[in-house]
């Protein structure tokens, strides 16, 4: 075994008992007296597209970009809770709405060409309509911990994504006469991840300030597309879905310690 090898082995053996103590160290500090109070939280903030989802590169002939959403910082509003049975352990849940936009008018200039050269016409006209919006419900564990009148939040979440709509495209070939087809608005669902954190401070013994981040990611619905007689160009079947909220609120606690 090289030396670098063994140098490797040893820092991951390191890192490994450093994780161990860390779940150690949360085990015992569950079983103190001072238990986190259940709450009720409303929250809105700016919601940023990322990864592919944020993406607005085409691509190149017979090398197009398929998974490319031209998706916009839009914004989400959500209500969230979370239930303890143990002094910091919970159960969490999320319902919330997010907004990322739609195509803009470099998107549409950049869509227009690329099918222009995908199909070897001498022009395209590409319109669009809409934006991506949906319906986020997680559910997951949540860990708190209370600091004075602060308190850290910190939680893993799985659920469901329900497209309220995404953009919709319809692209006419101009010296094809009859060739226009579409990609139609998405009411598609799948399952989705989440993680995040934040902190909540005590304004009084009921209300408190929410400060908090998400880290949404889905594998992606599926998009309809008609009329579609080849696979030529840009062609969106399943649209990945990726963003990180940033969102301020007010939470509400529930019974008493």
């Amino acid at each position: 075994m090289d030396p670098e090898h063994k140098i490797f082995e040893k820092n991951m053996k390191n890192i490994q008992i450093l994780v161990t103590l860390l779940f150690f160290s949360i085990a015992l500090n569950t079983t103190a007296q001072e238990k986190v109070k259940s709450y009720i939280g409303i929250t809105a903030g700016p919601s940023f597209a990322v990864g592919d989802f944020s993406k607005s590169e085409v691509g190149s002939f017979n090398n197009w970009n398929n998974k490319a959403g031209f998706a916009k910082t839009g914004v989400s509003v959500e209500v969230e809770g979370a239930c303890y049975f143990l002094p910091k352990i919970g159960i969490g849940g999320a319902i919330y709405y997010s907004n990322h936009g739609g195509f803009s008018k470099e998107d549409v200039s950049k869509l227009g060409d690329s099918y222009t050269d995908a199909f070897a016409v001498n022009e395209s006209t590409v319109s669009t309509s809409g934006n991506y919006s949906s319906i986020n419900m997680m559910v997951g564990p949540y860990f708190s911990f209370p600091i004075s009148k602060f308190t850290i939040d910190f939680r893993v979440m799985g659920g469901l994504l329900k497209s309220v709509a995404t953009p919709s495209m319809i692209v006419l070939l101009e010296d094809q006469k009859d060739t226009t087809f579409k990609q139609a608005s998405s009411t598609a669902s799948s399952f989705g991840w989440q993680v995040g954190g934040g902190f909540r401070y005590a304004l009084s013994d009921k209300m408190g300030l929410m400060l908090k981040a998400d880290y949404f990611n889905s594998d992606g619905i599926t998009i309809d597309n008609q009329n579609r007689k080849n696979d030529a160009g840009r062609l969106v079947t399943k649209q990945p879905m990726s963003w990180m909220n940033s969102s301020v609120g007010i939470s509400f606690s529930l019974g008493s310690k």
